[in-house]
């Protein structure tokens, strides 16, 4: 028994020392390429932004489609860096997920597929954009539309508290457009000028109380 716990315990040490004397040539060339791939990410992540801003796409389906677009990038980069450090079984694991997770898309079986589903159409409806005041969700809240992603929509509320939101508990259920963005814009614009003179009608009465107070100093 001692004999066979040994040869275990060797075999186990061997492999171990094996797989890191053939890991440790390969880290370079995986960093090299880590760093690469972040860099072109980012720049095609930009790139994709501007372009679809030019076609003057609705701002949430811009948001979801860049979302979408980087999440794939992030999906093929770690494929590429995984087959750089030699882990080929775990790239057919991870393969065989990632081809699972589109078969879900397509049929919009699991939560992930239904966000992202539903993530696209509410990013198409004309009822529901980036910059309108709604009331939303699965319990009622509502807040300005401030960002579309794949999987969620944040919602800011009149106390500054943001309320992140599954995309499917939003597309599956009504939601009540409160005020669309040229109305928000105009309501903060007003609150903005109200604020500001507000506070220079402040500033001009502590203005007129400190010199009473001067000239009722001067004449004691």
């Amino acid at each position: 028994m001692s004999v066979l716990n040994l040869d275990l315990s060797t075999n186990f040490t061997d492999h171990i020392v094996n797989g890191i004397n053939t890991l440790l040539p390969r880290l370079p060339n995986a960093l090299f390429d880590l760093l690469l791939g972040i860099l072109i990410i980012r720049l095609l992540v930009r790139v994709v932004k501007y372009t679809l801003k030019l076609t003057h796409v609705q701002d949430g389906f811009r948001q979801v489609l860049t979302s979408v677009l980087e999440m794939l990038m992030w999906v093929l980069l770690s494929i590429t860096l995984l087959n750089e450090l030699g882990f080929s079984g775990v790239i057919y694991f991870f393969s065989g997920s990632v081809f699972a997770i589109g078969l879900l898309l397509s049929a919009g079986g699991s939560t992930l597929a239904s966000d992202v589903v539903a993530g696209i159409f509410l990013a198409r409806d004309r009822d529901f954009n980036v910059g309108d005041e709604v009331i939303a969700g699965e319990t009622p809240t509502m807040g300005i539309v401030e960002h579309i992603d794949a999987r969620r929509v944040r919602l800011r509320d009149s106390n500054g508290v943001l309320h992140v939101i599954p995309n499917s508990l939003i597309e599956r259920k009504e939601w009540v457009v409160v005020r669309r963005r040229n109305e928000v814009s105009a309501l903060v614009k007003a609150a903005k000028t109200a604020q500001r003179l507000t506070a220079a009608a402040r500033e001009k009465s502590a203005a007129v109380t400190r010199k009473s107070r001067r000239v009722r100093d001067n004449d004691q």
